[in-house]
Order: C-alpha cells, then structure tokens, then sequence
C-alpha cells in the first residue's frame, strides 16, 4: 500500500489543495477585474437591482442587502454580458488570457466561464466542513466545500449563489442569498414565470437560456423578501404581482397576442 497506492493518494490530495488555494487567489483578482469594468457596472447595477439602488449606495448594499456589493460584483462577472448577446468579463478572461494567472488559476478559469447564477437547495450538510446540494431546477447535485456556510445553513434551505467547480469538488464563489426553506418553491413558480414569459417570445426556450440569460431575476425575489421573519402572504403577493407585470409587459409588446385572436376567431 505504501509504496503503489499511498503515493497516489498524497498526489491527488496535493492536487486538491492546490486547486483550492487556486478559488482563494482566482475569486479575488475576477472581483477586481470587475471593478475596472466602470463603463458597464452602472446599467449591470441597475439591471441587478431592478432599478432600486443607486451606484452611490454601493458602499451601503452590505447593510441593505446581506453582502450585496459582493453579489452584484460576483454577478457581473459570471454573468453579465459585456456586449449585445456578447462574452461575460470571466468568458473573456478566459478565451484571452491574462498575463498574471497561475497555471492552476488559468484552468479554473476555463472551467467557470459556464458558471451562472442558480438556486439551490440544501440537501446535507457537516457543519464546518461542507454541504450537499441540488440545482432546485434540474435536481443535478453537487458536493460543496465551505467550512463557513456549513455552520449556518440547516437542510431544505435554499441558496442562489454561484457554484464553482475546483477538481472534484464546488466551491460558493463570493456571496450567496441564504433563504429560508418555504421560499424554495415559490423561488421555482417565480423563475418560472419568467420562463413562460421568455418562452412567449421564444417558444423553445429552456431553463438553460433563462439563466443564461436573466439569471438577475434570481436576485429580483430576493431583494422582495422579509428580514425579519416568514410571511407567506407576502410570497404569494410577490409570485401574483410578477405574474400580472409579465402579462402586462407581453401584451403592451404583442407577445401572444396573435394567439389569442386566432383563438377566438376560431
């Protein structure tokens, strides 16, 4: 055992820490990148923040929006296009380059351009080593490393937050949204709202495209939620509210309305 099988062990767990020290040094210089980004930050922040805020609170988002300069940064990055229909900043990253990147730092980095922002629910967790979770889209489930979430989170709570793979391991990148277990399926019928609304335009749109896409709307229910407790006739007000300014958006565009007038032509 020693002498075939100890030494492979020993490597792939150097590996492993390597790769880990990778997220710690990689995570901090996307943020920074992002920040350089000052022609695109303002219509990504209001995108983000559906208009509520203003650049000049950045500084104060911690305090109104549980470490929200760390989301809406985190969120820019990974999904935020910098051009119509065009790269994110980490997409870009990644197909040029940078001069400043370890070899470990430039592989993860080509692993992460797909990475978006998604819910997910907590399925186990250790507390203070990690968490299991499952994508609360497709069910796709994952094995997360961070000894810090792991001592808040309890199971059945969910999390938006972008999942980052490092080797076999993932890893929260930045921020995430930490919700209480009654929000994760009205998280669902609100996103999915949003689906039907895209699907009005294009019907062959998936979840896939939606989060591709507006992955921001994620944080839109978020940024609608109580503090201080459960409410659910406030989660009902907010999947009804959604669902009439989706309708309302769709009818003052024509989106569907040609259905319904062959509808009721026939």
């Amino acid at each position: 055992y020693k002498h075939c099988h100890l030494p492979l062990e020993e490597a792939k767990q150097a590996e492993e820490l390597r790769m880990r020290r990778a997220v710690d040094t990689l995570l901090p210089k996307i943020i920074t990148a992002a920040q350089e980004e000052t022609e695109a930050v303002a219509a990504a922040y209001d995108r983000f923040w559906n208009g509520k805020y203003t650049l000049a609170q950045m500084s104060e988002l911690d305090d109104l929006e549980g470490r929200g300069a760390e989301r809406f940064l985190t969120w820019f990055a990974f999904d935020y296009p910098l051009a119509e229909g065009g790269a994110t900043m980490v997409e870009r990253l990644a197909a040029d380059g940078a001069p400043d990147l370890t070899p470990e730092e430039q592989l993860l980095l080509g692993s992460w351009a797909p990475v978006r922002l998604r819910p997910y629910v907590v399925t186990s967790v250790q507390k203070g080593q990690g968490m299991a979770v499952a994508d609360l889209v497709d069910g796709t489930t994952f094995a997360v490393v961070d000894h810090a979430a792991s001592r808040r989170v309890l199971q059945d709570e969910v999390l938006v937050a972008h999942l980052l793979p490092a080797g076999e391991s993932y890893f929260i990148g930045g921020a995430a949204a930490h919700l209480t277990e009654d929000t994760r399926e009205k998280l669902r019928e609100f996103a999915g709202l949003y689906l039907e609304a895209l699907q009005r335009e294009r019907p062959d749109a998936s979840w896939a495209d939606l989060l591709r896409e507006r992955s921001e709307v994620l944080n839109h229910f978020v940024m609608q939620l109580p503090v201080e407790e459960p409410n659910p006739t406030l989660l009902e007000n907010i999947i009804a509210q959604t669902r009439a300014s989706l309708m309302l958006a769709g009818e003052s565009l024509g989106i569907g309305k040609g259905e319904k007038d062959s509808t009721a032509d026939e």
